[in-house]
This record gives structure tokens, sequence and C-alpha cells, in this order.
């Protein structure tokens, strides 16, 4: 096709030169022509509508670049839960645009995306080093650095199998604070979330596979005004069946007080059990990563290129030098640090790791009277 070894294919460019062999190649323009000469056409024009089908399409061509590095996708490689469930919350999206506008958006929103993912899968198929692709994260921790930290386990097809899919911090013996998003109907499996049967609370384990304690949720309170779009009040409260007994491993958290605001650059420390690499499974081991706090006009206006809104109630934090060490799928809801307290919540991002979209976290200052009201009134 005369086209670069690359996964980041101009699809274009791509319709242009597969147009302009067709016009040569095609059987048509031999029939008039001898026997052999149209049998040669054929078989020539038929490789090039295959190698069309397979550079145009992401999966076939990813597949076909791999054979070219020698390498092939093992038989038993499984789609990464994590990423399905990004898909998901997507579908949603579009399934609930209510105007052409809205689909239109979304669609500009899910090529970027595409068009994102493709450069990044060039680089790991053709750099020269495989951590081009950083590792979002950083670190190892224990649970015994961060006891205030509770894993929410997630049955998404209601048949008892629980997972480690969202975050959250303990508040009271009784209290989980997290993100609303979290707990959402998915048009997928059919199923709302904000029950609290398909949750489970693991707290005491630096490990998202085993360890530490599980406990019932007898109640998920999310934000009554939580908006699925632009992720505004994205905050809720779950309430545990049965208290936590606090130790060296489960601990009370210290949330910021009312109306508290970040400096721009202050260091928080973001702690989770999502991927550590783009594309990737997520971590078993607790990770710990530093973030620095972005001026919150110039994070507004990089999200207004895409189409969201950031609000006061929101803090964007990341590192804008550089890709790649972000919250990413499966740390959710989970916090971040400033100086020990609960500066933020996991809500959002324009994928995970870019530099130029630093991740959006929940500002719990903003929310310190609906918190206590939650706690007051779900015991």
């Amino acid at each position: 096709m005369g086209v670069d070894e690359t996964y980041d294919l101009d699809e274009e460019d791509l319709s242009k030169r597969y147009k302009q062999l067709q016009r040569y190649l095609h059987p048509d323009k031999y029939a008039n022509r001898n026997k052999m000469e149209q049998e040669i056409s054929a078989k020539y024009s038929s490789l090039v509508n295959e190698a069309y089908k397979t550079l145009l399409e992401p999966l076939p061509r990813g597949i076909y670049m791999l054979k070219l590095r020698g390498k092939q996708i093992e038989e038993n490689t499984v789609t990464d839960p994590a990423f399905l469930m990004q898909i998901m919350e997507k579908n949603e999206e579009v399934e609930n645009a209510k105007t052409e506008a809205e689909i239109i958006k979304l669609n500009k929103e899910i090529k970027l995306i595409i068009q994102d993912l493709q450069k990044k899968l060039s680089t790991a198929f053709f750099g020269a080093n495989a951590q081009s692709i950083r590792v979002l994260g950083g670190s190892t921790t224990t649970i015994q650095q961060f006891p205030v930290v509770a894993q929410l386990l997630l049955d998404p097809w209601d048949k008892g199998q629980y997972s480690q899919h969202c975050a959250g911090v303990i508040i009271t013996s009784r209290h989980v604070l997290s993100t609303a998003h979290c707990f959402q109907y998915s048009s997928e499996t059919g199923y709302n979330y904000s029950d609290p049967q398909f949750w489970r609370v693991r707290v005491g384990s630096s490990f998202r596979s085993r360890g530490g304690f599980l406990h019932k949720v007898k109640t998920v309170v999310t934000h009554q005004e939580f908006d699925r779009y632009y992720f505004t009040n994205d905050i809720a409260v779950l309430v545990i069946a049965k208290k936590f007994y606090f130790g060296d491993t489960i601990k009370q958290a210290t949330i910021a007080n009312k109306g508290t605001e970040l400096m721009q650059n202050s260091l928080c420390t973001l702690v989770g059990w999502g991927v550590t690499q783009v594309g990737g499974q997520q971590a078993d081991q607790l990770q710990l990563a530093t973030l620095f706090t972005v001026d919150q006009m110039e994070c507004s206006l990089r999200y207004k290129s895409i189409g969201s809104v950031i609000s006061d109630s929101m803090i964007c934090a990341g590192h804008i030098d550089i890709d790649g060490i972000d919250g990413c799928f499966g740390d959710s809801g989970g916090p971040i640090f400033y100086k020990g307290v609960v500066a933020g919540l996991v809500s959002f991002g324009y994928t995970c790791g870019n530099r130029f979209y630093p991740g959006v976290y929940t500002k719990v200052s903003y929310y310190v009277d609906w918190i206590v009201n939650a706690i007051r009134r779900h015991k």
C-alpha cells in the first residue's frame, strides 16, 4: 500500500492510496485484455482489498503490526475488565444523548480518544524503549502507610463474584467516602449499581485480591445532583453493615476543612489500585504517585477544548510537563492527600496520564456540609 510501518496511520491518506491502486488494478480495467492479464489484475486487486481492510480496522492492524515485529497475541489473552467498564460507560453516554448535537460531540470525543490510543500503540509497537508508555503511579506502597484507604469491590453480573472496581476513604467506623460515578445504572448489564447488594468493601489490606476484612454495604448515598455527563457533584457515601474496628491497618481519615483551597503546584499524593500501564492490568498491590495541583483557569481552558467543564467543586492535579503519572481505571473514588489530609477524590480525566489534560478530582472541602449531612441521615 506504500504507507509507513506504524500503527498510527492517517486513514484519509490510506483511503487515497487504496483508490489510486484500484484505478490501475481493478478487473474492470482489464475486461478487454487477454485471460492472463485479467487473472493477474483480479489477484492483485484482491490483495489490495485485503490489505486495505486489514490496515483500516484497529484490531487486524494491531495483529499485523505485531507479526511484523515477530510477536503474536497469546491464545489465553483476556480483555482487561477495567477497559470493558470504560467502554460500557462511554456506550451509556451515547445512549443517553438526547440531541443530535450531543451525539456529534460524543463522536468527536471518541475519535480523539481513538487517535490518542493509536499514537500510544504506535509508540508501543515501534518505539525503541518499551517504557515509553510510562507507569501510571510509579511505586508500590502498603496499607500501613495509608490505613484510611478502602477498596470497593463490585459484582457486575450479580453472580457473587466481587473484584475491586473503585476505591474510597474511611471517614467514620461505619462510612466510606467515594465518588458517585461508581454507582450508576449500566445499560450494558441492565443493573443499577447504586444497589448495595452489588458491593463489598475491603479494608486493612495492601492487596486488591486478598487479605484484610470484607464488609457488606448497607446503603449507597450519591449526591442528588450528580451529573453523569459533566461529573459535577461526583461524591458519594457508603454506609457499612457492620462497623470497622480501627487498628494499625484500618484508621479514620482526616478530610479537608470546609472552604480550604490548595495553591497551584501544591504537592499531593495519590494512592490506589488502578492500572499501572495504559491498556494494562490493575495493580494487585497498593500504588503511590506524587502529583502537583494545576491552576484552575489553565485546567478549565484545556478541558474546554473537548467540551468538558471544570467547576469550583473540582481540583486538577497531575504532571503537565510529562505524560504518564495519573489516576486511571480502578482508582475512581480513591483519595489524593495534601499533607496527610484527604483533599480530593479521583473523578475523571481525558485518557490516563495525558499531560495536556491533568486528572480531575472532586474537591472534598467543597462538600463538607453534604458529607456531614449524609452521615447524620444514614447510620
